[in-house]
């Protein structure tokens, strides 16, 4: 083989040995781009957020404090990033105050994300004389807000979220959950989870009702549901539970006359038949003195004359009533 020949022939090997090269990098780099810009469902976290509705008073305050610490300390994630809280408050919340939930809850867990929004409770509606409950119309305006107002507020319908779980200020997770609450839910492709129920009167909103559900079969409790989550595209698509709304709303019924949110609630699970629920009993819960141990499915009240007392040392202390009996479990969050 001549000298010409033989540099052609090392050349022409380069160039095959260079191209296979190129070509094994390139998949590579290809196949482990696609792994990490598309995830599968199987990893996709929801997007859940943990909202409340406290009161502008040093109360509300420490019980809101009380209530995120459960959720730090009995929330189980699979990862580091707990899930953000969203606290509405009226008009006569204090920067005093928002800097103190800030300030113990961040001592305490500083991934926690917390955000406020402020909501109008105010009202020139005056209650029927006549309604069966003598229910203010602050609380009116309470249930009035879980029913519609919370899902429509700027701070929810721009958030970009999945799903919503409501706890209330005086309720808390008293043990820990064996799971993820946001993912169960996902998981499950379930429109809504609660923890209790209870019996309350309808009639306030039988004439509506009777549009949608007969009435005679419809003996169904009220949903106690100081705790809930729901996944929000269902309540915003589905039609039944929109024109039902619709129809409490309209002509400020549901602040003239009492009607329970609880109830509506209920009722929303009951007139679309497409919906996929859920009564979840292994998650100990209360809300203040009403005790849910794991596996209950009812609550069962336990009043402690200390309780309120304690929750004011909620900067650093998580209290809970989580047995059967009138003991408080006082948890330090400084460690």
């Amino acid at each position: 083989m001549s000298l010409k020949r033989y540099w052609y022939f090392k050349i022409f090997l380069v160039i095959i040995v260079l191209t296979i090269i190129y070509q094994l990098y390139t998949n590579a780099y290809n196949q482990h781009s696609n792994f990490n810009s598309i995830p599968t469902s199987s990893n996709k976290r929801p997007r859940g957020v943990i909202v409340t509705l406290m009161r502008s008073t040093n109360q509300s305050m420490f019980l809101t404090m009380n209530m995120i610490n459960s959720v730090i300390r009995f929330h189980t994630i699979d990862e580091n990033s707990p899930y953000p809280f969203l606290i509405f408050h009226d008009q006569n919340f204090t920067s005093h105050m928002q800097q103190h939930i800030f300030s113990c809850v961040l001592r305490n867990n500083k991934d926690i994300t917390i955000s406020f929004a402020l909501f109008n409770f105010t009202t020139a509606v005056q209650s029927v004389q006549n309604s069966q409950s003598a229910k203010s119309i602050q609380y009116r305006l309470m249930c009035r807000f879980w029913i519609y107002d919370v899902f429509y507020h700027p701070a929810i319908r721009n958030g970009g979220y999945d799903y919503l779980m409501r706890m209330d200020d005086d309720s808390y997770i008293s043990n820990m959950t064996k799971y993820d609450l946001f993912a169960y839910t996902d998981a499950q492709k379930l429109d809504y989870v609660y923890r209790a129920a209870y019996w309350e009167s309808k009639a306030e909103m039988q004439d509506i009702l009777k549009r949608f559900v007969n009435i005679s079969e419809n003996d169904t409790p009220c949903i106690y549901n100081n705790f809930f989550i729901i996944r929000l595209e269902w309540y915003y698509k589905s039609e039944q539970v929109q024109r039902f709304i619709r129809e409490l709303i309209q002509d400020d019924l549901i602040l003239r006359q009492y009607i329970g949110d609880g109830c509506v609630h209920a009722e929303m699970l009951q007139i679309d038949n497409s919906v996929r629920s859920k009564h979840i009993f292994d998650i100990s819960y209360g809300h203040n003195y009403h005790v849910m141990t794991a596996e209950r499915k009812y609550w069962k009240f336990i009043l402690v004359k200390d309780f309120y007392e304690e929750i004011n040392r909620s900067c650093y202390q998580l209290t809970v009533l989580r047995e059967s009996k009138p003991i408080l479990t006082r948890i330090n969050m400084t460690h």
